[in-house]
């Protein structure tokens, strides 16, 4: 059959179904935008900073404190003076675009070719299916971690092409806009990226200066240090949060260790230290995650990698644990979950390719600790009680710990030596191809 003759065949019926796609996807993030989210906080920053005000003390947009940079405010106050559905609109579109991008940076680093296509299918339907849950809450809240992903994800990507400069304007703008992405920076020293990581810190240090050039030094230098009060780790509130609605190491290891209360009266702690040893042990295990990337980089520092699956190893295992170590996470940063994801459903389905021994039990424990990660964990399909106990007792954040366990178990060698009893040899040699090849097929 004929090129022309299958896109004769095929491209209206994939043209309805584009156009399908399409019209639910705009009209979803036009619903989205109506009711109004987070980026309200952000717009509403940027109109009071046109005003010269402290844009990290009342009154907020909606009661919700800004927590970012006073450089993302000026980048968004031209935007505060047009209606706030315009701009989240526009904002949700992008973030469409840059779901797109982030599956094509992850899996250019997988051999693709080695899956049927009921496979493919199979890897993106369960891809989406476990990251659903975070995306429908980053787009009914209209939040920033698609555009932090994609940024880091492209950044690393232009440093490997050698393009520093464009590379540490974008991942210092994405550190500037808020702090998460800053995990990665070791990690660019590591791999000897150090022109990359040089000109990240230079635009980052611009980036905190810039609004200077508009405000004036000392306003600027004022909202920095309004900034910092917001956002240090050794706050109070950021040292045991035993509220519901925060997930992270921060809010899972001290409620065990010493008494809380929230609105469930339920006990969950098994010690009674004080305080001060809970916050001592929590930031000894947050330390223990930071060391066990040792574990996943398999190499002596300043050595770049020449086998790809070991970099989106080792990069699923940054992302996974950055909403764990930051204090005050939401629902929403768990999207950061789904490098991790897409490489560990990529390693299951050739494991059943090859009918590798323990593959069953791989797929259970999996699946198991996914259940979390699923739409189902949700107040309108549980009930709103149920729904609160798991938040009480921290439980994505404890399945996000045990994704960290499976991830460490699915090593990069093992799933070179599985693809290399489907192509022997190709997986230990190849490179990453190139983004505009993904772009064109």
């Amino acid at each position: 059959m004929t090129a022309s003759s299958l896109s004769g065949k095929q491209s209206p019926r994939y043209s309805t179904s584009a156009i399908l796609v399409a019209t639910i996807i705009l009209a979803y993030c036009l619903f989205c935008a109506v009711q109004g989210g987070d980026f309200d906080v952000f717009l509403d920053a940027g109109h009071k900073l046109a005003g010269h005000q402290n844009i990290y003390r009342p009154p907020f947009a909606k009661g919700l404190q800004y927590y970012y940079s006073p450089f993302f405010a000026l980048v968004l106050l031209p935007f505060s003076y047009l209606p706030f559905v315009i701009p989240e609109v526009a904002w949700l579109l992008l973030s469409t675009f840059l779901l797109y991008r982030i599956w094509l940076l992850t899996t250019r680093y997988l051999n693709v070719t080695v899956l049927t296509q009921k496979e493919t299918k199979i890897w993106i339907f369960v891809v989406f299916f476990l990251s659903l849950r975070f995306l429908l809450y980053n787009y009914s809240m209209i939040q920033m971690t698609i555009f932090l992903m994609w940024a880091t994800l492209e950044s690393l990507a232009l440093f490997e092409r050698n393009r520093p400069v464009v590379g540490g304007i974008l991942f210092g703008f994405a550190c500037t806009t808020k702090l998460l992405p800053l995990i990665f920076l070791p990690y660019l020293i590591y791999r000897r990226y150090f022109t990359g990581f040089a000109y990240t810190l230079l635009f980052f240090g611009f980036f905190l200066i810039a609004p200077a050039l508009v405000f004036g030094f000392e306003f600027n230098t004022f909202l920095l240090k309004e900034w910092w009060l917001v956002i240090n780790p050794g706050n109070a509130e950021n040292s045991i949060e035993a509220d519901l609605g925060t997930h992270s190491l921060v809010s899972l290891i001290p409620v065990y260790l010493t008494e809380t209360h929230n609105k469930i009266n339920i006990d969950r702690n098994f010690l009674s230290l004080t305080a001060d040893q809970a916050v001592f042990v929590t930031n000894l295990i947050r330390l223990v995650f930071v060391a066990v990337t040792l574990y996943f980089l398999r190499s002596l520092p300043f050595k770049r990698n020449t086998n790809k699956l070991q970099t989106v190893w080792e990069c699923s295992y940054l992302f996974l644990v950055t909403p764990l170590l930051f204090p005050h996470q939401q629902k929403y940063a768990f999207l950061y979950i789904a490098p991790a994801i897409i490489y560990l459903v990529y390693y299951l389905l050739v494991s059943f390719r090859i009918k590798s021994q323990n593959r069953y039990l791989l797929l259970t424990i999996f699946a198991v600790n996914a259940l979390v990660f699923t739409p189902f964990i949700s107040s309108d399909l549980m009930g709103r009680y149920p729904y609160d106990v798991l938040q009480h007792f921290r439980i994505l954040t404890v399945s996000t710990i045990g994704l960290c366990f499976i991830l460490a178990f699915c090593t990069a060698q093992k799933l070179r030596q599985k693809l290399d009893v489907l192509q022997p040899g190709s997986s230990l040699t190849r490179q990453p191809k190139p983004i505009e090849s993904h772009l064109r097929a």
